[in-house]
C-alpha cells in the first residue's frame, strides 16, 4: 500500500511546523513506522541552485541528481516526469508508511493546521484539513483539535486516522476512499486534483479450439468479423465504464487503442490489450480493464454457437501512469 501523505500547514510562517515534526518523527519511529519528511512547494533549495554539482548533473540530463556522505547518508533531487513532485516522490519512497510535508496550503492531501494562540489564533483551515494542532483550549471549530505541545497525542491521532487498519474507511487521502467516514459507499471528489496525462494499458485472453481460431483468423465465422466487432465492443466499452462501475467517474477519454493477438500454441487463444489515454483529474486503469473484458464476451458471443467451452481468463493491468501513485508496471506478463 502506498504511503499517507499529510501536509502541515498554518496561516503563515514561524509557527513551529518544523518543531512539530521534528517531535513527531521518533513519536512515530518507536511504534514501528517508517517516516519521511519533506519540505513542501519550495521556489529553490541548495541541490539545485545554478552551479552547484547535483544542478550541473541534472542540466546534463541525470533524472535523478544528489550526493551521498561519509556516514551513510543520502540527498536526492530530480523533476517529476507525470504529475508533480509529491507525487513523484510517493511513488518512489512505496515502502513507508507515511510522508509528512511541511507546507504547501493548496495540496490536494489531507492536511493539519498548527494554530497558536500567540501568533495565528483564527484557524484558517485550507480545503483538505482534517484535524488541528493547537494550544488553545476553547477554539471554535468543528474540526479535531490535539495539543500542540504535546506529541504522543499527535501520534496517536495520525495513527488512528492515517496508519491503522481501519484508516481506508476515514480520512486517509485517496486510498480506498470509496466509503464515507460512516461506512457507506460514495464517488470519490477529485475536483482539487490537477490535470495530468494519465494512461494505463490491460490484457487478457481467452482460449478456444483450435477449428474456432481458424474461422476466427479466416473470417469465416457466420456471425461476420469476430476482431473488428470485438475492436469495436471494446472501444464502447471503455466510454462506458462510468455506468457499468457504481463508483467510476465519467471521463473525457482521449484515446484507445486495442490489439489482438491470435496464438496457436501451447494452447489456442486470442489475446487481448487495451491502452487507454486521457489528460484528466483520476485513472483510467478501470476503463482499460472493462474494455478488455467486453472484447472477450464479445468474442464468446460471436463463437458460443460452435465453441462452448471457450474460457476467459487472465485479466489483469499491465501498466499505468500517471496520477499520485505515479508509474507500475507488471513485473510478469
Amino acid at each position: 500500500m502506498p504511503p499517507a501523505i499529510i501536509n502541515l500547514v498554518a496561516a503563515q510562517s514561524d509557527t513551529g511546523k518544523t518543531t512539530v515534526i521534528e517531535k513527531l518523527l521518533p513519536e512515530l519511529k518507536a511504534r514501528g513506522f517508517r517516516v519521511a519528511a519533506l519540505k513542501g512547494n519550495l521556489h529553490h533549495h541548495d541541490l539545485d541552485l545554478p552551479g552547484k554539482d547535483s544542478w550541473r548533473f541534472s542540466k546534463a540530463g541525470a533524472e535523478i541528481a544528489g550526493f551521498t556522505t561519509a556516514d551513510n547518508s543520502f540527498f536526492l533531487h530530480g523533476k517529476a516526469i507525470n504529475g508533480n513532485g509529491t507525487d513523484a516522490v510517493a511513488a518512489f519512497l512505496q515502502d513507508l508508511d507515511l510522508i509528512l510535508i511541511e507546507g504547501d496550503k493548496k495540496s490536494s492531501n489531507p492536511k493539519i493546521e498548527i494554530v497558536r494562540s500567540d501568533l495565528n489564533p483564527t484557524p484558517l483551515s485550507p480545503e483538505g484539513t482534517v484535524a488541528i494542532f493547537s494550544d488553545l483550549k476553547n477554539l471554535k471549530t468543528n474540526l479535531p483539535v490535539v495539543d500542540l505541545h504535546n506529541p504522543t497525542k499527535q501520534a496517536d491521532f495520525i495513527i488512528e486516522h492515517f496508519l491503522s487498519k481501519e484508516r481506508d474507511l476515514t480520512m486517509c487521502g485517496e486510498k480506498l476512499t470509496h466509503f464515507d467516514i460512516s461506512g457507506r459507499p460514495r464517488m470519490v471528489d477529485v475536483s482539487a486534483k490537477e490535470q495530468s496525462l494519465r494512461e494505463a494499458s490491460a490484457c487478457g485472453e481467452i482460449t478456444m479450439a483450435i477449428e474456432t481460431l481458424e474461422l476466427v483468423k479466416s473470417g469465416r465465422m457466420a456471425k461476420g468479423d469476430v476482431l473488428a466487432v470485438a475492436q469495436v465492443a471494446a472501444v464502447m466499452a471503455v466510454k462506458e465504464t462510468s455506468r457499468l462501475i457504481p463508483m467510476a467517474h465519467p471521463l473525457g477519454i482521449s484515446g484507445v487503442e486495442v490489439d489482438f493477438k491470435l496464438i496457436e500454441k501451447p494452447e489456442p487463444k486470442i489475446e487481448i490489450r487495451v491502452r487507454v489515454k486521457l489528460t484528466g483529474q483520476t485513472g483510467v486503469e478501470m476503463e482499460a480493464l472493462t474494455g478488455v473484458s467486453i472484447a472477450a464476451l464479445t468474442i464468446y458471443d460471436m463463437c458460443k454457437a460452435i465453441d462452448k467451452k471457450m474460457v476467459i481468463k487472465n485479466i489483469r493491468l499491465m501498466e499505468k501512469r500517471g496520477g499520485r501513485s505515479g508509474h507500475y508496471r507488471r513485473e510478469h506478463d
